[in-house]
């Protein structure tokens, strides 16, 4: 048994994790489930990096801006829209693929091998995303501030609460 606040650290060394908010237990798992199958939004907001958008819910389609994604076992009304950086695809993007939007890259900062890019989009109204790009990707397509690409939502990797 360790005791560590170091996410990063937590989720390479342990076998199973225990995610506590104010002494409480949120949720006990391996740590690939806690960080891609998270059962709050503390536990979705508090382990890695998250892009959380405010949606309306109707009809099992969360509304972000002019885009609509699936989402299973919601009640309609308003909810919130947890997305990884890395479930926002910049490729392989298909001419049919659905949930594809056109982004303007904002600001891109340095990581090493990758970068969080972020993007704006008529598609998300006032909102922003951030997304994992690798180094390699945004010299190959010359992304620099103020650059349009295409990017992909995966909705079965969106988590609504």
């Amino acid at each position: 048994i360790m005791v560590t606040h170091d996410q990063e650290e937590a989720l390479s060394v342990a076998d199973r994790i225990v995610v506590m908010n104010h002494g409480a237990i949120e949720q006990v798992g391996a740590p690939i489930d806690i960080y891609r199958e998270p059962r709050s939004a503390f536990v979705a907001d508090f382990v890695g990096k998250v892009n959380v958008l405010p949606v309306h819910v109707t009809g099992g389609l969360a509304e972000i801006g002019s885009l609509r994604l699936p989402v299973q076992g919601r009640a309609d009304g308003e909810a919130r829209v947890y997305l990884r950086p890395e479930d926002i695809l910049a490729r392989p993007i298909a001419a049919d693929d659905a949930h594809v939007f056109e982004a303007t890259v904002e600001k891109i900062e340095f990581l090493g091998s990758y970068c969080h890019v972020r993007v704006a989009s008529p598609a998300l109204g006032d909102h922003r995303l951030t997304v994992y790009l690798s180094l390699n990707f945004i010299a190959e397509q010359a992304l620099e501030p103020g650059a349009r690409l295409p990017l992909r939502l995966m909705p079965e990797r969106v988590r609504v609460f």
